[in-house]
């Protein structure tokens, strides 16, 4: 126990005097995380939010209920509507400083009154889709109201206008428009209310709060720095080789394994602390239950433990250094890749998200994104504890069968 104490203790005094690997390992996690907050917000989302220029040349009542029409209710959240004139629309239009241009004609009103055909121009903006859309449908919406209206009562407007002109308005006139309206509603309500077709409400099945699109990136970012750092640690064994100090690690066997776990436990040290800076700056940006972190930094102890023994047996497997980074660097992306750290499993094809759960990577992000997105304390099964513990023993193992038949002495 002692020397394995040793052994952790003098790895982490070497690795300390070259801290720029180790902030490097730290900072990339970070940065990336950052971006990926730019990027994507906190989830709450934006609701899209443009701008109508409306050029009303006819300045009537009906015109003036067009545009007004544009900022009733939630319509009015996603639309800010700003009369101007028809150059400076155009301009502004064409600048595409605008979702969307209006042009209503004078004697839009009269042609209203009087049904005969009038013509609106509405330029839309062709950079954007949604907004261009959704004002092109309010737009047709309300033309097409204001046609059945007139349709419908267009007898009591044009009596109402008329004896307006001639100055002639008395209560039996009004008494008469006020009947026929009436009446017509009640024609019109016979056939619209009840609905000719029952309608049935089916709620769907109840479903759980989607997870927030932070929560699925930030195993992926911290896994990536924990690969960094294990394959960064794991490049230590070619230093030890050429210094000579395995060489009398393996001339005495007994002290053997515990060098090795004591390599391993440093590296653990070394990337829990990459690996907790990164949990806990997630865990303060996206409010996540301070009780999940013990266990999530217990896990990417355990889980560093693994990837550097096993990043350390590839190492060791390769005739060289070079070779030896060059074969870990060729496995490391495509790893980072297919297992989470740029793209969530959670958003990727299901036979790909599959497929990335099976990678080393995949599955410690994977039961990471279990733990802090579930309710309780510790949400990794005994299970897969297990299977970490027992990848980290392998690996070590695999490192202690190199060192015994050959690398050591070569």
């Amino acid at each position: 126990m002692d020397f394995t104490l040793s052994s952790m203790k003098k790895d982490l005094l070497r690795w300390m005097q070259d801290p720029t690997g180790i902030l490097l390992w730290i900072v990339l996690p970070l940065m990336i995380g950052g971006m990926t907050a730019l990027l994507f917000g906190g989830g709450g989302g934006v609701k899209p939010h443009g701008v109508l220029l409306i050029a009303d040349q006819d300045d009537s009542l009906i015109s003036g209920l067009v545009a007004g029409a544009f900022s009733q209710g939630e319509l009015g959240e996603l639309i800010s509507v700003e009369k101007v004139s028809v150059d400076a629309g155009t301009e502004r239009i064409n600048n595409g400083e605008a979702s969307g241009f209006l042009i209503i004609p004078s004697g839009f009103g009269a042609a209203f009154f009087e049904s005969t055909p009038v013509t609106l121009t509405l330029r839309t903006n062709p950079a954007q889709t949604i907004l261009p859309g959704i004002i092109t449908d309010v737009t047709e919406i309300l033309l097409d109201a204001g046609f059945y209206a007139e349709q419908l009562f267009g007898p009591e407007i044009r009596a109402v206008r008329t004896a307006d002109k001639k100055g002639a308005v008395d209560e039996v006139l009004v008494s008469s428009v006020a009947v026929a309206v009436q009446q017509k509603i009640d024609s019109a309500a016979t056939r619209i209310f009840p609905p000719a077709l029952d309608v049935v409400i089916v709620e769907p099945p109840p479903t759980e709060p989607a997870v927030p699109l932070g929560f699925l990136f930030l195993p992926g970012v911290i896994l990536m720095g924990m690969m960094f750092a294990a394959n960064g640690l794991a490049g230590d064994y070619w230093t030890e080789r050429e210094l000579g100090a395995l060489r009398r690690i393996v001339f005495a066997p007994s002290r053997l394994m515990p060098f090795l776990v004591g390599k391993a436990l440093a590296a653990g040290l070394v990337i829990a602390t990459i690996g907790g800076l990164t949990l806990f700056v997630g865990f303060l940006y996206l409010g996540i239950a301070w009780h999940k972190l013990p266990a999530s930094l217990l896990w990417v102890a355990v889980s560093g433990i693994a990837l550097f023994a096993w990043f350390g047996a590839l190492q060791m497997s390769s005739s060289s250094r070079r070779a030896g980074n060059l074969v870990t660097s060729m496995l490391l992306f495509p790893l980072l890749m297919i297992g989470g750290s740029f793209f969530p499993l959670a958003s990727l094809p299901n036979w790909m998200a599959a497929f990335g759960r099976r990678t080393p990577n995949g599955f410690i992000a994977d039961q990471l994104s279990s733990q802090i997105t579930t309710a309780g304390a510790w949400s990794i099964g005994a299970q897969n504890w297990l299977i970490v513990l027992a990848v980290a023993a392998s690996g070590l193992l695999v490192c202690a069968w190199r060192l015994q038949s050959g690398f050591a002495r070569s």
